[in-house]
């Protein structure tokens, strides 16, 4: 054999949950590119239909059965079955495309089948246990000629455990990924999407969507755990839709202030946005003269 074994991602990979579990697709008509939601979900094409991600377009070139999943960082889409294409990248069964959750070079690899097999939810297991037990066996031959080599790459958890975690504690909820999903690495839309998103929120006093998009720094600056900063960030939020005046200044469109690409004017009051971690968040609300 001539050609370099591909890399194999190593334990967990697409097997990590970070978001919500999110229902199957829906199938789209013929050719139109259906978007992907964040969390993990069970993908159905049809041979010729495509799903929209974070700016690539993702084709079936063969009725395609995939799992796709959502950490801090990456995007993983992990065929089952089927063809599936990007660009000039073109993978089948066993195989994974890995893209940044903000957009940019989508790479290759194939996964662990049986660590995906032991992690995939009852609900979906009469349909995947068949398919993704003959790529076990197949990869086991492949391991023992050595045709596989592991990469250490684990998409789930893309940066070491304990900063992992922190990370996951404010970027891995469906508030968050979406904006960085639909912005595409795009820093002032996302700064735009962020700030209409949050003003779209308090003024329907939705206290978790606000709480997910308040900077998280000063109440992971406190040393408390996630799920007491959680608490007190939510808390916080909680008091701000409460105020009926706030919410009725925030029902207006934001508009950018000239000149600031982070900070938008909406309602008498301006929101202040701060950069964390390639995502964006809410740093302050002041009211204007």
């Amino acid at each position: 054999m001539t050609d370099r074994p591909r890399r194999s991602l190593t334990a967990g990979t697409v097997a990590g949950v970070v978001l919500v579990v999110a229902a199957a697709l829906g199938a789209p008509s013929a050719g139109q590119a259906q978007a992907v939601k964040p969390g993990r979900q069970l993908l159905r094409l049809e041979s010729g239909r495509a799903l929209s991600l974070s700016g690539a377009t993702y084709r079936a070139t063969a009725p395609v059965m995939a799992l796709s999943s959502v950490s801090s960082e990456l995007v993983t889409i992990a065929v089952i079955d089927g063809r599936l294409e990007s660009g000039r990248q073109k993978v089948g069964p066993g195989e994974a495309l890995v893209a940044p959750l903000d957009g940019g070079r989508i790479e290759r690899f194939r996964f662990d089948a049986r660590r995906l097999g032991a992690t995939v939810p009852a609900v979906w297991a009469t349909e995947t246990r068949i398919p993704l037990a003959r790529l076990a066996a197949e990869q086991r031959r492949q391991r023992f000629w050595g045709l596989l080599e592991p990469a250490n790459l684990n998409a789930s958890a893309p940066a070491v455990p304990q900063l992992e975690a922190v990370r996951r504690s404010y970027l891995g909820n469906e508030v968050v990924a979406a904006l960085r999903i639909e912005a595409a690495g795009d820093r002032a839309r996302l700064a735009t999407l962020t700030a209409r998103r949050f003003s779209q929120s308090l003024a329907g006093r939705d206290a978790p969507a606000v709480a997910s998009l308040i900077d998280p720094k000063p109440f992971t600056d406190t040393g408390a755990d996630a799920a007491a900063w959680q608490s007190a960030r939510l808390a916080f939020a909680s008091r701000l839709v409460a105020d009926t005046a706030w919410s009725a200044a925030m029902a207006a469109e934001p508009s950018a202030v000239p000149g600031d690409q982070l900070a938008f004017d909406t309602g008498g009051y301006r929101i202040h946005l701060v950069p964390r971690d390639r995502a964006i968040f809410v740093s302050a609300v002041e009211k204007l003269r």
